[in-house]
């Protein structure tokens, strides 16, 4: 698969550690989405915790430098329903582009958001 990288956008290098920046939950999300792919089979998650919309994921990732280089960054890769907080750019992400935004000079750091269920009030009997 060849990753074309976006004006202004770094390629994905190709080694073990492309990935070295985002989570685990996302590298396991990113081989399991393209593992279905290719099969013609369709996404199922094993987490149940992580977000996914029409083949987007739910992310939080961390800026190393300036929050809105980052933001252009992952809005060029196709980030949707964008939000930033501090130093961090939260969004949906195409889950093919998750090689693409590990590559970038501007991301330190970059998790999938986790959706919880408030279960207070709610006792064991």
């Amino acid at each position: 698969m060849s990753l074309t990288p976006s004006p202004g956008v770094a390629a994905a290098p190709d080694s073990d550690d492309a990935l070295a920046k985002v989570g685990p939950e996302l590298r396991a999300l990113y081989e399991a989405s393209r593992a279905a792919r290719e099969s013609g089979r369709p996404l199922v998650l094993s987490d149940p915790t992580i977000r996914v919309v029409e083949e987007r994921v739910t992310i939080d990732a961390v800026a190393s430098g300036s929050v809105e280089d980052l933001k252009v960054h992952l809005l060029a890769l196709g980030l949707r329903q964008v939000a930033t907080a501090g130093r961090i750019v939260s969004g949906q992400l195409p889950i093919d582009q998750i090689p693409m935004m590990a590559a970038l000079p501007s991301l330190k750091f970059a998790q999938a958001a986790r959706s919880t269920t408030n279960r207070a009030g709610q006792g064991v009997r």
